[in-house]
């Protein structure tokens, strides 16, 4: 085979290999809304409904929490929540504790478990100050009576940010058309570092990515972003990684170039040993 005709394969083959990673990118998606529609009027009732939707879509809650089983995730079982909140604390209510533990969820640790939950306040799930009182209304129910209203004055009010205003899909992320980003701004932009360490071998949500490119084949890099949950890493849960790629659109928002760059990008971590 002459060269012409091994570059004229060769290009035939990356075509169709970039051509195959951008159809495993879904085209489209359904998650849970960005902004749940919330009423100022609704019952606490209706609360409790629209809490226990969000813990199990947009919170993403469930994919570290249980509800009554006796072999809790990765953070404790909120089976009887409602009842036990009140206790946590001294001088804390239940409605105080539930809202510290949604906007500040480290700043007390239950025995036996580690520190290490995001916000769902914050990036990357980034719920409103409504939906947490909605959410909080639910986790009263769960053993306990909720209390909560629409009207309900929290201290942490304000500090949520909120899902981002939509808008058309930009041509980059920087937000300049054309504008490149390397790997390790993708995974910025796009939260990965929440959960993951990139330059130590530290433990968050997620494994460390620290050596991740000794480890893992680029075929098998691809895989664990696109379908996560077909091999999870030892001590971590099932379900996990999926729920806040879908809760915060990256399926939908990604491009084939960005996917190749970030995987790239970690293919080259090796660690330093």
């Amino acid at each position: 085979m002459n060269n012409a005709l091994k570059v004229a394969v060769l290009t035939v083959l990356t075509t169709a290999f970039y051509a195959y990673v951008g159809h495993m990118v879904p085209q489209k998606i359904t998650y849970p809304p960005e902004s749940a529609e919330l009423e100022s009027d609704m019952t606490t009732e209706q609360m409790v409904k629209v809490g226990g939707e969000i813990v199990a879509t947009k919170g993403t809650c469930l994919a570290c929490h249980t509800i009554g089983s006796d072999k809790p995730g990765r953070f404790p079982d909120l089976g009887g929540i409602g009842a036990r909140a009140g206790t946590r604390k001294s001088g804390m209510d239940d409605v105080g504790y539930l809202a510290e533990s949604l906007y500040e969820p480290n700043a007390f640790i239950v025995d036996g478990f580690n520190p290490g939950m995001i916000a769902p306040s914050k990036p990357p799930v980034s719920l409103t100050d409504s939906e947490i009182l909605t959410v909080i209304a639910y986790l009263q129910s769960l053993g306990g009576t909720p209390t909560v209203t629409m009207q309900t004055k929290l201290k942490y009010a304000g500090q949520s940010p909120g899902p981002a205003a939509p808008g058309p899909r930009p041509t980059s992320l920087a937000g300049s058309p054309g504008a490149a980003l390397d790997g390790a701004q993708l995974m910025q932009n796009y939260a990965c570092v929440t959960c993951h360490k990139v330059d130590t071998p530290e433990k968050l949500i997620g494994p460390s990515l620290y050596d991740v490119g000794s480890r893992m084949s680029t075929a098998k890099l691809y895989e664990s972003i696109m379908d996560p949950d077909a091999s999870v890493a030892e001590g971590f849960p099932p379900g996990v990684m999926i729920a806040t790629l879908r809760a915060t659109q990256f399926y939908d928002k990604v491009t084939a170039s960005e996917l190749k760059t970030i995987v790239t990008y970690l293919a080259a971590r090796k660690g330093k040993g």
